[in-house]
């Protein structure tokens, strides 16, 4: 399971945070692994759900954005190469299908600003809705993954925004107190007209 947050300051900054997880029946495989992805200078990707198609999206985006691509040309870029992803995983796996339909093999969001228009948002991509890009540019507070309801109450109550960061990388810890599905190393990045500034926290193995 994951978590990924995103939150939007217009035409400033977008900052998108993501954990980096890995359980398998309530075991926990891996702390480390990278589910944030900084495709340019100012367009970062997390993306989670069934791991070795989670690489192949990401392997084929990266392949195909630079700093020229415009943000409609990245939405079909993602878009299109979810779709032939998807598709890879239940060509691999029908069963799994008939259990649970309309699983999606992919839960993608990216944060970018656009130094055409010098507006700064976030695109999600779901399966639901053969993966057409969502596009925000208004004030905004995403929340994909795991414990959604709690990360909202949090902060909506807990949350100081003269200090968006230490107040980020706090969510993340409160939820992990409350789950073990989300942990291990939070990636955050914050993007505006200078670039992508990262940072990192790893949370306690006692939860």
């Amino acid at each position: 399971m994951s978590l990924c947050v995103a939150l939007n300051n217009p035409s400033n900054f977008v900052i998108i945070a993501g954990d980096g997880r890995i359980s398998k029946g309530g075991v926990i495989v891996r702390d480390d692994r990278r589910k944030m992805t900084k495709l340019t200078e100012h367009i970062s990707i997390f993306i989670s759900g069934a791991q070795d198609y989670c690489e192949q999206l990401r392997s084929m985006v990266a392949a195909q954005v630079n700093e020229r691509t415009c943000i409609q040309e990245l939405g079909l870029i993602v878009q299109k190469a979810s779709i032939e992803v998807q598709e890879r995983f239940e060509e691999d796996y029908p069963d799994y299908l008939e259990v649970m339909p309309g699983f999606g093999a992919l839960a993608t969001v990216i944060a970018y600003y656009d130094k055409t228009t010098n507006e700064s948002g976030a695109l999600e991509f779901c399966v639901t809705d053969g993966f057409r890009p969502n596009d925000s540019r208004d004030s905004i507070l995403k929340v994909r993954g795991v414990e959604r309801e709690k990360v909202f109450a949090y902060m909506g109550s807990q949350f100081d925004p003269s200090n968006i960061i230490e107040g980020v990388f706090g969510t993340f810890k409160y939820i992990n107190s409350q789950t073990d599905d989300v942990g291990g190393t939070i990636t955050l990045h914050v993007i505006s007209a200078k670039g992508t500034d990262a940072y990192e926290w790893r949370t306690s193995n006692e939860s």
